[in-house]
């Protein structure tokens, strides 16, 4: 799948739909729904209904909209700037094995999910290591 952009409308009526939609709250079965070509009504699932509010509310506010696949494959720039890294940095991380990387003929490709993974790790790595660092300012007696 390639990447899908969804840019926010500039017709004022789009937006008020949007806004409607927007404003849903829940998730449920059969919040949403789409009509098939006879009129038959199928129920979306909630994680369905979620994503869409979630993507009607950002239309709503201006902002496009990125919709990706896990399986996307990212450049090492890509994925450098999704990590909020250098592009060197990130290349030390793939010469270590740190990152999972393949090649598309002489260039690196990342998978998306495996970024995300690395991103969710460092950030848990990050965190547990603030919260040493705040339970010894507390045993010092530093913390007032």
């Amino acid at each position: 799948m390639h990447p899908t952009t969804m840019e926010p409308p500039k017709n004022k009526q789009a937006r008020a739909d949007l806004g409607r939609i927007a404003e849903m709250r829940g998730g449920k079965r059969g919040l949403l729904r789409l009509m098939d070509a006879s009129g038959r009504a199928i129920p979306l699932p909630g994680d369905l209904c979620q994503l869409l509010i979630q993507v009607a509310g950002e239309l709503r506010s201006g902002n496009s909209v990125v919709i990706l696949s896990a399986e996307d494959e990212m450049t090492p720039q890509t994925a450098a700037d999704f990590l909020g890294m250098s592009r060197q940095f990130l290349m030390r991380l793939l010469d270590k094995a740190e990152l999972p990387f393949h090649k598309v003929g002489s260039h690196r490709r990342i998978r998306r999910k495996d970024v995300e993974t690395y991103a969710r790790k460092r950030a848990a790595q990050r965190s547990a290591r603030l919260e040493r660092l705040r339970d010894k300012i507390q045993a010092a007696g530093l913390d007032d």
